[in-house]
């Protein structure tokens, strides 16, 4: 039974109740995760992540996880450093994002980036391409692992990411975007 849902841009996954992704879809950047770059019709396997998943995103063709133990995964294209391993390789399965192996709460896949909500701290953090400023750290310049997004260290409530913008919602109720 699905418990969650997400779509990107060229695939989709679901969270089942058992804390299992599965995800089908568009995969020539390994976007499925499923350790291959071809296409399927019908949800498959996450390698690696075959339960133990508290939350997913999907990013235009890339996609990321947030494990039990607070973990942020991410797999697919990484042109722009958006999986946060400290590189810009392709992975066809999930690897895990520098520094958030532990602390996460909530993520957020954009195209080209993603954010971060850090349990310990209420913060955000976000890498990858950052051609508009949408990494929120008063620059323009990619990053390959996770920065702090400037101003929101502490203090947010929920993230989401689109296209080239970032918006957060505070403890305090107030909807701040960048």
């Amino acid at each position: 039974m699905a418990q969650s849902i997400a779509a990107g841009g060229t695939h989709s996954l679901y969270l089942c109740s058992d804390k299992t992704p599965m995800s089908c879809g568009f995969n020539l950047f390994g976007q499925l995760g499923n350790g291959t770059n071809t296409g399927s019709q019908v949800p498959v396997d996450v390698t690696g992540l075959t339960s133990g998943v508290i939350d997913i995103s999907a990013g235009y063709d890339f996609t990321c996880a947030v494990t039990v133990t607070g973990g942020a995964k991410c797999w697919g294209v990484n042109n722009s450093g958006e999986l946060g391993d400290g590189t810009t390789t392709q992975r066809l399965t999930p690897v895990d994002v520098i520094t958030l192996t532990t602390d996460v709460a909530q993520i957020s896949a954009g195209n080209g980036y993603a954010c971060a909500l850090l349990i310990s701290t209420a913060g955000l953090k976000c890498w990858g391409g950052n051609n508009v400023g949408q990494l929120g750290d008063s620059s323009n310049t990619n990053r390959l692992t996770p920065v702090d997004v400037t101003g929101l260290t502490s203090g947010v409530a929920d993230i989401s990411t689109g296209q080239q913008t970032a918006c957060a919602v505070t403890t305090g109720g107030a909807a701040l975007c960048w």
